[in-house]
């Protein structure tokens, strides 16, 4: 829309979302969410840390090169980077994979995520429609996080 710089699903309403997800589903999207549950919200850091590991994991099985994460600020890009350091040393990502950090302003695909974990997060809690309608080739991964 004008004068939006990103897109946040949890600022659009339904009408837009269904807007979006439809666009979304255009492009027929190959997807996989990593959903983590049973950590104390306090703790999302950790959180996201956990989820990243399985991701990158997940995505080194798959024929994937780049790995594309939204910035969010330098101090948490280089937290998340070393942590990308840490896996290679434990060789728990594939090497061939390449993480990037690029700003939501300027990327419109990294939008992606958060749409698509919106519509996600609906249906966990029972409001299925924005997720069904993007097709069957985005898959949910539960991971717990205790």
């Amino acid at each position: 829309m004008r004068r939006q710089r990103t897109l946040h699903w949890r600022d659009e309403n339904d009408k837009r979302r269904t807007c979006i997800i439809e666009t979304i589903a255009l492009l027929r999207p190959s997807a996989l969410v990593i959903v983590g549950a049973g950590l104390d919200v306090k703790r999302q850091e950790r959180a996201r840390r956990k989820c990243m590991e399985h991701l990158l994991w997940e995505l080194g099985r798959r024929p994937v090169v780049d790995v594309f994460f939204e910035s969010r600020d330098p101090a948490m890009d280089t937290a998340d980077k070393k942590l990308i350091d840490v896996l290679r040393v434990r060789n728990a990502i594939a090497p061939r994979l390449r993480a990037l950090w690029v700003p939501a302003v300027e990327e419109p695909l990294a939008w992606l995520p958060d749409i698509v974990a919106g519509a996600a997060s609906l249906a966990a809690c029972g409001e299925t429609e924005f997720w069904e309608m993007l097709g069957g080739g985005v898959a949910l991964m539960p991971i717990a996080l205790d």
